[in-house]
């Protein structure tokens, strides 16, 4: 099958007009670095040889989900629904044209299975693939495991370098992502556009744009709105939570920051660590040979847990943990409610979170997770490893069918980055009372300055559960908490970066 033949000019013409409309996001993933990207000659920027084919080829994905609902199916979802622009069914509409599309170029029939499971630890889904591994066989051509699973799978030498195998300096990877999750040079699994559950587990702030306004919160610092502090980098920690004090009411006078209240931040446990991840403050960083290293115990870092501390402590800083209220098996946190019942300014959650409070009455608006303050380098917005999945490829798959893979996985990018990811972004934002430009603005700068940590991801000595453990605990105890697994800690790096070393002899 030629391009030509599979491909109108009609299609072009359609895709050049998307390219267009999704670069004036400017994001690193959405948008197109020339107008020429989509010239006749390829496949939605990518280049593909004219005369490939596979003849009817077919070809498995394997994924992994929590629940069972329709929307777990990331490359090939089960109903292939028809488009809808009042429901989320536009999103899987959306993957399923891009696979669609796939199959018509290379030729292929792409089957996807879904392991269904709550297991993130070496789970179903990690035994399944080290079982393929010890085998040396597999029925799939790509993996989408979660974070904290594909990690493990890397340190068992069991994946291969995606560097070998597609092209990541691609606008559809995420280049943030990747980096970060690269270790000594090799990158053992990747995001980009391709699917949406790693930007629904990207951290993010909603604020409530009524309460904002009636008490002039952005004017009181000088400027006309939160969009223009975030863009004139004034918008930070210590801005987030002294709003929150200007708005909280003690509305039942029990000296607790509690639901009836009027409350300015809406967070969960994690916020602690969640506030150094914005801070863009990693727990480990790569060392000159590019192994990782235990790096949290500065001043800095230690600066900022505590003040976190001190914030989310004050009894009038009007701070509400999600996670206080779980236990209640509602359907939505009594903490969230408040936000969606229009008594939170703030609520600082997964950009997944946009879902749930979208049907709010009240107007919001998205922002980035705050900066620490205005000398930090750039927004950090952090990826969550037990929620987010990736794409890896096992050393089980045959090495015949890694071309087949790469022209899948850049093909597949390439069409995801045209089509699936503005579905995604309006669709997260589609119930707002009055959608903003700047809202889906805030998104793009959300989305390009979103990674994970290598901590948080490989688990080293319960580093990133310590520093949650911080928002309960006494404030300017970090250090001793810290020092009580550092050698833990240290000791379950070391013995990582050898195995890596020792797999990559």
């Amino acid at each position: 099958m030629k391009l030509f033949a599979r491909f109108t000019s009609t299609l072009i013409v359609l895709s050049m007009i998307v390219s267009l409309l999704v670069a004036c996001n400017g994001n690193e993933e959405t948008s197109q670095e020339s107008s020429g990207s989509f010239d006749e000659n390829t496949f939605f920027g990518y280049d593909v040889p004219d005369d490939l084919d596979y003849e009817g080829k077919t070809v498995k994905v394997l994924s992994t989900a929590v629940s069972t609902t329709a929307s777990c199916y990331q490359i090939k979802p089960e109903d292939n629904p028809s488009y809808s622009a009042e429901t989320t069914t536009a999103i899987l509409s959306s993957a399923a044209e891009c696979t669609n599309l796939v199959e018509e170029l290379l030729g292929i029939t792409v089957e996807e299975e879904v392991i269904f499971t709550g297991s993130r630890f070496g789970g179903p889904m990690y035994q399944r693939i080290s079982r393929d591994a010890m085998s040396g066989t597999a029925d799939y051509l790509f993996c989408m495991p979660c974070l904290n699973e594909a990690a493990m799978l890397a340190r068992d030498g069991i994946l291969y370098d995606m560097n070998d195998i597609v092209d990541l300096k691609n606008a559809w990877w995420c280049q943030p992502f990747n980096d970060a999750v690269t270790i000594a040079g090799d990158c053992y699994f990747v995001t980009g556009d391709i699917g949406t559950v790693s930007k629904e587990s990207t951290m993010f702030v909603a604020f409530n744009k009524r309460m904002e306004s009636i008490n002039g919160l952005a004017k009181s610092y000088g400027y006309n709105s939160l969009y223009e502090m975030v863009d004139k980098r004034a918008w930070t920690q210590d801005v987030m939570f002294e709003m929150s004090k200007t708005v909280y009411q003690d509305m039942n006078e029990n000296n607790i920051c509690d639901p009836g209240d009027i409350n300015g931040v809406s967070g969960q446990e994690n916020i602690v660590y969640w506030l150094l991840r914005s801070g863009d403050i990693n727990v480990c960083t790569l060392d000159g040979s590019g192994y990782p290293e235990l790096t949290v115990n500065n001043e800095r870092a230690i600066t900022l847990i505590t003040k976190a501390q001190e914030y989310v402590q004050d009894t009038t800083a009007g701070f509400i943990a999600a996670d206080d209220f779980m236990e209640e098996g509602l359907a939505v946190n009594r903490a969230t409610q408040e936000f969606i019942d229009g008594r939170c300014l703030f609520f600082f959650n997964s950009v997944g979170g946009l879902y749930t409070i979208r049907s709010m009455a009240d107007d919001f608006g998205v922002l980035p997770c705050p900066l620490y303050d205005d000398i930090q380098d750039s927004y950090s917005n952090n990826v969550g490893s037990w929620t987010s999945n990736c794409i890896c490829v096992p050393t089980s798959v045959a090495q015949e069918d890694l071309e087949l893979v790469g022209h899948f996985l850049e093909s597949l990018g390439a069409v995801s980055r045209s089509k699936l990811t503005p579905a995604f972004y309006e669709q997260t934002l589609q119930y707002q009372i009055s959608r903003d430009d700047d809202s889906m603005r805030m998104l793009d700068i959300i989305t390009e300055n979103r990674a994970p940590e290598l901590a948080e991801m490989y688990r080293w000595g319960g580093m990133m559960a310590k520093i949650a453990e911080m928002r309960k605990a006494p404030v300017g105890t970090f250090v001793s908490a810290y020092e009580s697994i550092e050698e833990l800690t240290t000791l379950e790096i070391e013995e990582t970066v050898e195995i890596f070393k020792a797999n990559n002899q």
